[in-house]
C-alpha cells in the first residue's frame, strides 16, 4: 500500500468531477481526498502501483460529460495512511491556472422537473444541477466554489443541504443548488419603475400576458438582459426597433421547443444537436413556406433567407416559452452598438424606455455575455462560429502546440471585438465585447 497523487487541469471545475471521484474511490474502496484548487482538480489516496494506475486511467478515460482534461499527473508520494475518502475543501494556489468553465444550458433532468407537478422544483424558474446552470456569468473568483460566486447569499435549505451531501444524487456538490424554499426569487417591474406584486406563477403568467398584447419585455437571463416580443407581431416588432435604434439588423427568435423549429424550418441533425446541447446557441437556419405561418418574416430579418434561431436554454426561459406556446424575439437588451446591460440598477434606468415591463431576479451577473451564434456549413457540415460567447467562453481547449511560456494579449478590431489570452499555457478567448466606440465597451 502506497500514498499516490493525481493533478487534473483542464476545464474541471463546476462539471461534477469531484462527485465522480468520490463515487468511484467507494465502489473501489480507495481512502483519501479530492479537491478543487486554483489550478485544477487534486486526489490524494492509498492504493498499490496497479490500483493507482487503474484508478487514474478510469478517471482519464471516463470522466464527466462536461469536463475537459487539458494536462494529468500520477505521482508517488511518503507515506501517509487515511481513514476514509473524502471531499475536502477547496484551496488557492499562488498562481491559478485554471480552465474556466462556462454556463452550461437546461439539462433533460431539469427540464423534466420543471414541468412535473409532484416535483419540489416544479415551475422554478432557476433549476440546476451538476449538469447545467450558470458558471462564468457567477463566478467572482476561483477556485469554483458556492462562497466564490453570487449564490453565497443563498444558504440551502435541508433538502437541498442533504442533496448536496448525497454521493449519488446528481446534485452532489452542485455548487448552484437549490429550490424554491431557499432560492432565486423574481421580480417585475412596470416602465415606471413600480413593482408589480405577485408570487412566482403569477409574474410568469403577467409576462405572457404582456407578449400576447404586443408588449416589449426585459428578462434577465444567464449573462445579461434580453429585450422580447411576439415574434409573430409586426408592430411590437417594428417598436423594439424603433425603441432599440436597429432599424434593419436581423433579431434572433427564441422558440418554445426543437419540434416547432422543425415544423417551421429547415433543420440538419447536427443544427438540431447544437441548439439542444449544452452550448445552445443561437443556430442560423434557412426557412421553408411554413415559416410565415409562424414568424412575421419581413419584420425579423428583413431582406434574409435565414432566422437566427435558438431554445429555451435557461428554466426561466422554458417556463415562459412553455405558457405563451410559439416563438418570441429574443435580442440583446441594450441600445444598438453598446453593450448588454447585466446590473439590475441599470437595467431600471436604461429598459424602461425600451421595454414595457422588466423581468428580475436577485442573483447577480458577475460577467456579462451574449448569445453565442452558429452556422453550419452546408457543404461541409462544419461548424462555423460568428460569435463565440455564452456557452462558450472563456476557455479555449487548444491543439498540442509548443506553446511560448511568456503571456500573451491578443486584442482584435474595434467592431464586434474579442480579446484572447495565453496565460500559463492556457488559452482564454473572451466573450463577444461588442462595438469599441462606446465608453462602456471599452
Amino acid at each position: 500500500m502506497n500514498t499516490w497523487h493525481i493533478h487534473i487541469e483542464g476545464q474541471v471545475q463546476g462539471v461534477g468531477f469531484r462527485p465522480l471521484v468520490y463515487r468511484r474511490a467507494q465502489a473501489l474502496g480507495l481512502k483519501g481526498w479530492v479537491s478543487n484548487s486554483s489550478d485544477g482538480l487534486h486526489i490524494t489516496f492509498n492504493a498499490d502501483s496497479t490500483g493507482a494506475q487503474s484508478f487514474y486511467q478510469t478517471l482519464l478515460e471516463q470522466p464527466p460529460p462536461l469536463a475537459k482534461i487539458q494536462s494529468h499527473q500520477l505521482e508517488e508520494l511518503p507515506m501517509e495512511l487515511f481513514e476514509d475518502f473524502q471531499i475536502v475543501g477547496s484551496s488557492r494556489k499562488a498562481a491559478a491556472s485554471l480552465l474556466i468553465t462556462p454556463d452550461v444550458a437546461l439539462c433533460p433532468d431539469c427540464r423534466q422537473e420543471l414541468h412535473a407537478t409532484k416535483d419540489r422544483r416544479y415551475q422554478y424558474a432557476f433549476n440546476t444541477c451538476t449538469n447545467c446552470g450558470p458558471r462564468f456569468s457567477i463566478l467572482e473568483r476561483l477556485p469554483y466554489d458556492r462562497e466564490q460566486t453570487t449564490m453565497a447569499p443563498f444558504e440551502m435549505c435541508p433538502d437541498c443541504a442533504a442533496e448536496y451531501k448525497d454521493p449519488y444524487n446528481r446534485r452532489h456538490y452542485s455548487q448552484t443548488n437549490s429550490c424554491p424554499d431557499c432560492g432565486i426569487q423574481l421580480r417585475l417591474w412596470d416602465a415606471e419603475a413600480e413593482w408589480k406584486e405577485g408570487d412566482q406563477v403569477t409574474l410568469l403568467d403577467q409576462v405572457v400576458q404582456a407578449w400576447e398584447a404586443g408588449k416589449i419585455v426585459a428578462l434577465k437571463g444567464i449573462g445579461g438582459y434580453l429585450l422580447t416580443c411576439d415574434a409573430n407581431n409586426e408592430t411590437a416588432i417594428q417598436t423594439l426597433r424603433n425603441r432599440k435604434q436597429r432599424p434593419t439588423k436581423p433579431f434572433a427568435v427564441l422558440f418554445p421547443n426543437l419540434e416547432m423549429v422543425e415544423r417551421h424550418l429547415q433543420i440538419q441533425p447536427i443544427e438540431a444537436e447544437y441548439l439542444s446541447g449544452p452550448i445552445a446557441p443561437i443556430v442560423l437556419l434557412e426557412q421553408h413556406e411554413k415559416s410565415a405561418s409562424i414568424l412575421a418574416l419581413d419584420a425579423i430579418a428583413p431582406g434574409l433567407k435565414q432566422i437566427g434561431v435558438m431554445l429555451p436554454y435557461a428554466p426561466l426561459y422554458e417556463l415562459l416559452l412553455s405558457r405563451f406556446g410559439r416563438p418570441i424575439i429574443a435580442t440583446s437588451g441594450n441600445v444598438s452598438k453598446t453593450p448588454i446591460i447585466y446590473q439590475d440598477d441599470k437595467a431600471l434606468e436604461q429598459l424602461s424606455i425600451l421595454a414595457d415591463l422588466i423581468l428580475q431576479h436577485n442573483r447577480a451577473i458577475v460577467l456579462p455575455q451574449d448569445d453565442s451564434v452558429l452556422k453550419i456549413a452546408r457543404q461541409s457540415g462544419h461548424p462555423l462560429w460568428y460569435r463565440r460567447s455564452r456557452g462558450l467562453a472563456p476557455t479555449y481547449i487548444q491543439p498540442e502546440l509548443d506553446w511560448p511560456k511568456q503571456t500573451w494579449l491578443a486584442v482584435g478590431a474595434d467592431l464586434k471585438s474579442t480579446f484572447g489570452l495565453l496565460h500559463r499555457q492556457n488559452t482564454y478567448i473572451s466573450p463577444y465585447l461588442g462595438n469599441q466606440e462606446d465608453l462602456e465597451s471599452q
